[in-house]
């Protein structure tokens, strides 16, 4: 495979590119590392992470399945700078229009036909559910910046909301690629049009920790109450202002109450920057004795616990 060709092409001028070649013994090994440096960068939201993750590996899978080759090359970077991550998977076997036609319904498809269909629902070779591409493309739909799907002598381009197909070059099997924006909150089991639960798979894999399994609710001395400052908190900048008025409260070994009372809305991005950021100050015993939690609705509940176990988890 001509790696070479696909780093000039799609990560032109890009350092820190990471390249792994799998097969089908070693697709979940790169699967788990390349998802577990990605959950590492907490600027990645977390639903992103989520979609991303059931996306991800069945590209990979699609690999192995269809493309009749033993070996496929999976590039990532992540420019933090911009919250943009670059993903590619390619291989150098059938190609999409070969593997449609195995099946008896799409045997006649035109090369250009085969790559407008196999990101439709249940269009598939008879292989495999047709699904992972649908999925893919609805991930594109919410945070795409540009999805290339490459395979023979034509390109499938989505960009800035439209998609085209254009002639231009050749390329012996399947190239994806996905640029996507990384710092907005989507909801995952939407991408994934609910057929699964993309976002308990993601957490089961990849952040929860046996250390703390849900918040705990203690007695505290003071209370600092979120509805101060408004009903929704989704942003970092937020996060980090809040959080900076809290500190002062646990230096002084205060036990506070975090009050969520009447407050609708907690980010997972929110959630990090506010409290899960604390940890890097404070071990999780020592932030049990100076914080509890009190009146969190699920959605709230569920965010903050998943931030503070993803930093749990990262940090060893």
């Amino acid at each position: 495979m001509n790696v070479s060709f696909l780093l000039k092409q799609y990560f032109n001028g890009t350092e820190d590119v990471t390249i792994d070649v799998f097969d089908s013994q070693t697709l979940n090994d790169v699967y788990q590392q390349v998802l577990k440096t990605l959950t590492a960068h907490f600027e990645i939201e977390v639903s992103v992470l989520q979609a991303l993750s059931y996306c991800f590996y069945e590209i990979l899978d699609n690999v192995h399945i269809h493309s009749g080759k033993p070996l496929g090359t999976a590039i990532t970077h992540f420019d933090s700078s911009k919250d943009i991550l670059r993903l590619l998977v390619a291989d150098d076997g059938m190609g999409i229009r070969e593997s449609l036609a195995e099946n008896e319904c799409y045997r006649d498809v035109s090369e250009e036909d085969a790559l407008r269909m196999c990101i439709q629902d249940t269009v598939t070779d008879g292989k495999g559910m047709g699904f992972g591409l649908y999925a893919t493309s609805r991930l594109m739909k919410d945070i795409g910046i540009s999805f290339v799907l490459h395979s023979g002598n034509h390109k499938l381009l989505y960009k800035g909301g439209e998609t085209k197909i254009i002639n231009n070059g050749f390329w012996q099997g399947t190239i994806v690629y996905m640029e996507i924006t990384t710092s907005r909150e989507i909801d995952p089991n939407e991408v994934v049009d609910h057929r699964t639960n993309a976002d308990e798979q993601y957490n089961e894999a990849f952040v929860e920790s046996d250390q703390l399994e849900s918040l705990w609710i203690n007695k505290g001395t003071v209370e600092f109450k979120f509805s101060q400052f408004g009903t929704d908190f989704g942003t970092r900048e937020m996060g980090a202002k809040i959080r900076e008025q809290i500190r002062p409260l646990l230096e002084a070994n205060e036990t506070v109450v975090l009050d969520f009372s009447n407050v609708n809305v907690v980010s997972n991005s929110f959630a990090d920057e506010c409290v899960a950021k604390l940890l890097l100050d404070y071990t999780l015993p020592e932030l049990k004795k100076l914080i509890t939690f009190k009146s969190l609705n699920e959605m709230a509940e569920r965010s903050i616990l998943v931030a503070l176990q993803r930093r749990m988890k990262m940090q060893g």
